[in-house]
């Protein structure tokens, strides 16, 4: 996958020096000429970048869609046309296991309008507690002594280096929070199928790939 995309790039940074046309159109132009050898080369490396160009204009209109949604559901709160709003955090467990693939993830999360990626850890005995971090912990349990905060920042700025798979004491685990959860099932299924299973193909697709070159 990575030698078809360096590939790719380097026939459009050549094509502007061949035909002596050092301009936008010219790149595109040889991006696209590149698109089209490699994809002759791997007919894979095609379908993995339609794919990955749809997800990216899927994420763009649930953006769109979810403004207006948000919007709407607002404003029929404010007028009482609506009860009122039920926010809260839900732990969305993920398959997936590449750390790239997850922070993709939780900014298409983020970037969505009325979500936010909150953090992410492993849910054990139904509880989500984030990583390194002691079970006493555990959200939903009391944790306003001021060393247990401190253990609690120094795990959210070890987090981010972690590469390895989830441990085995709990499933990996997403805390996402929602302006609105009338039901946390449901939230949990939205968010899987509409943001996590196209990643979890796109991730396939390279796979495929990887073991093609090989």
């Amino acid at each position: 996958m990575q030698r078809l995309l360096v590939l790719n790039l380097f026939i459009s940074l050549m094509w502007p020096i061949l035909n002596n046309d050092y301009t936008l159109e010219a790149l595109l132009l040889g991006f696209v000429f590149g698109f089209v050898l490699t994809s002759l080369v791997q007919r894979m490396y095609w379908l993995y970048t339609m794919r990955a160009a749809g997800y990216v204009a899927y994420v763009l209109f649930a953006i769109l869609q979810s403004n207006l949604r948000l919007a709407g559901t607002v404003l029929a709160s404010a007028v009482g046309m609506q009860s009122s709003l039920r926010p809260g955090i839900v732990a969305v467990p993920l398959d997936l296991t590449n750390p790239f693939d997850i922070t993709v993830l939780a900014t298409v999360i983020t970037l969505t309008p009325g979500t936010l990626s909150v953090d992410l850890g492993e849910d054990v005995s139904g509880r989500l507690r984030p990583y390194a971090d002691p079970e006493e912990t555990a959200i939903g349990l009391d944790t306003g002594k001021s060393e247990r905060r401190l253990q609690s920042e120094e795990s959210s700025q070890r987090l981010p280096h972690r590469t390895a798979a989830p441990r085995d004491g709990g499933e990996a685990a997403l805390l996402v929070h929602a302006i609105d959860v009338p039901d946390p099932n449901e939230f949990r299924a939205d968010i899987k199928r509409r943001f996590e299973s196209p990643l979890l193909e796109l991730r396939r697709l390279i796979a495929e790939m990887d073991s093609a070159d090989n």
